[in-house]
């Protein structure tokens, strides 16, 4: 199928057009770069004129190059692109739950004196760097609050910070204690340090850093399939 245009020169010349790069900042020279008609007598442009007029017309052709790359940088394409990547990184910062910190952080840089058990004596082998302690309240469907113990200990290596994990992944292997125990939370409505120890129970390793999170419900009743679900969905609050 054959396009049809304006017979009108002029008409044609208004018609609206998609601005680009090749539109915006044309690669041509100036005029006054190419040699004019010579006389029948001959004669030339002076040697001193031709390289100037050289230089500006490189010039000109340095600007185009530089604003056709600024175009293409600012096109909705490339802006919803880095839209879209920041988006990402908010969603995985949602979860779940809604957590409120009720105490903490607390740090301090003897992890074994805030330690129990066989983790006790491995933090007394392997000395970590800091220990931060907070705790998070939830309410989920029902109306009922749970209270979540967030420990994140930095050790001296990833090794030593995945041993650790593993160790407390364990039966009777001890823990950290959680603010209840030895923080002097005096917060109202809080579950003990029993029920926190022996609730949901979920661990990560990130570098040289391991996080715990315990969890139980304020009522002191037992679901641990629950308590599990917010102790993991609490893992992202590492480093808070």
């Amino acid at each position: 199928m054959s396009e049809s245009y304006p017979q009108d020169q002029a008409t044609w010349r208004a018609a609206p057009t998609t601005a680009g790069p090749s539109d915006t900042s044309p690669f041509q020279l100036p005029p006054e770069f190419y040699d004019p008609p010579q006389p029948s007598g001959g004669g030339s442009m002076p040697p001193e004129k031709r390289n100037k007029l050289l230089l500006q017309g490189l010039g000109l052709v340095g600007v185009a190059v530089l604003s056709g790359l600024i175009f293409w940088a600012v096109q909705p394409s490339h802006v919803a692109g880095v839209a879209s990547a920041a988006s990402a990184q908010n969603n995985t910062v949602a979860g779940k739950y809604t957590f409120t910190r009720v105490a903490g952080p607390a740090t301090d840089a003897n992890c074994a004196t805030h330690a129990f058990g066989k983790t006790q004596t491995f933090l007394q082998q392997h000395p970590c760097q800091q220990l931060v302690r907070s705790l998070y309240s939830t309410t989920v469907s029902g109306g009922t609050t749970a209270v979540v113990s967030v420990v994140d200990v930095k050790m001296g290596n990833g090794a030593d910070a995945e041993q650790l994990r593993q160790l407390t992944n364990g039966d009777q292997t001890g823990n950290l204690n959680d603010l209840v125990k030895d923080g002097g939370v005096t917060a109202a409505n809080l579950p003990t340090t029993a029920q926190i120890q022996d609730g949901g129970y979920a661990s990560t390793t990130n570098g040289s850093v391991t996080t715990i999170t315990l969890t139980a419900f304020v009522d002191g009743h037992q679901d641990k399939p629950a308590l599990k679900d917010i102790s993991t969905d609490a893992l992202r609050l590492a480093g808070k």
